[in-house]
């Protein structure tokens, strides 16, 4: 369904720009409607393209990787400046495969501060590949599919990063950290259990609903060793999926599976925990978005606290 929904805002576009709306059936165009909606709320399977703009300000390459009979690719974005020399603060992303030129796209320019931007993902053609579940999830009695988070962690750190600190100029009192839903779930639980690895976290719609918020220690205080900076992110509509628009547009089984993700604490309430105890903590709340929707936001802001100020 994803590539249907991602197909249909073109079709849409290219009716709306040859003035030939009335060749469309009425079927059709609620179709185009319905479609577009939906897409707000559930990603698409289907890869972006980066902008050949983009290539005038960075430099693109790929690296695979097998860890654990396991295989990974990363999608790494330099940006172009003129002081070379200087080590450049980076952001690693997981879901490299859809997010990476989500994020490359909405970069309009670049200086000496912007974040080198180190997409981690698979090797294949999904936007989001079932491999993210178990990669990003800690151990749960619920679902079996999950529960790699502590290998995939412990691929970043001795596969990932040491492979981007050789060839690359990096900044490691500048490293950031992000991630959306499980992969918002995998930010918090290296920040909550390997604090250190990184300085900067951003956590956007954490999937703190798996295994009931047990990625959550119950200890306080939660950091032996503070982070420089935390942000978590929400569209308004995940605290409030009632007023939604395009809640109605789904089916009622995917409402349902929506509705049964709950349990453990919200992204709220560890952020009132974490401001407690990290002064440079942000909880930042989309309005207008919800789960899918506010992606892009979410890579904005990541980018902008990867690139050193």
């Amino acid at each position: 369904m994803g590539t249907i929904i991602q197909v249909v805002p073109t079709l849409f576009y290219i009716a709306i720009t040859t003035m030939k709306i009335s060749k469309l059936s009425i079927f059709t165009l609620f179709f185009i409607i319905i479609a577009t909606q939906a897409m707000k709320s559930q990603p698409s399977q289907t890869i972006t393209p980066i902008k050949e703009s983009a290539h005038t300000i960075f430099d693109f390459a790929q690296q695979d990787f097998t860890y654990q009979n396991r295989n990974y690719r990363l999608y790494i974005a330099v940006p172009k400046t003129e002081h070379s020399n200087t080590p450049s603060p980076i952001l690693y992303m997981m879901d490299g495969n859809g997010q990476f030129p989500m994020l490359i796209n909405q970069v309009d320019s670049v200086n000496a501060n912007s974040a080198i931007v180190v997409g981690i993902g698979y090797p294949n053609h999904e936007a989001y590949p079932k491999e993210r579940t178990r990669d990003y999830t800690t151990p749960s009695q619920d679902n079996s599919q999950g529960g790699g988070a502590e290998a995939f962690y412990n691929f970043i750190v001795t596969e990932v990063k040491p492979y981007i600190e050789s060839h690359y100029n990096i900044d490691t009192t500048h490293q950031t950290l992000c991630g959306h839903s499980f992969a918002g779930l995998f930010t918090l639980y290296v920040m909550l259990h390997h604090t250190t690895d990184f300085q900067h976290y951003v956590s956007a719609s954490p999937s703190l609903w798996w295994d009931k918020g047990a990625v959550v220690p119950n200890s306080r205080p939660l950091f032996a060793h503070k982070p420089t900076s935390i942000t978590i992110t929400l569209g308004e509509y995940e605290e409030n999926p009632q007023d939604d628009p395009a809640r109605k547009n789904l089916s009622p089984k995917l409402i349902a599976q929506k509705d049964a993700r709950v349990g453990g604490i919200s992204a709220r309430e560890l952020h009132a925990i974490i401001a407690n105890e990290v002064d440079n903590s942000k909880f930042i709340i989309y309005k207008g978005e919800n789960h899918g929707s506010s992606i892009r936001p979410f890579l904005k802001d990541a980018w902008s606290e990867a690139s050193r100020k």
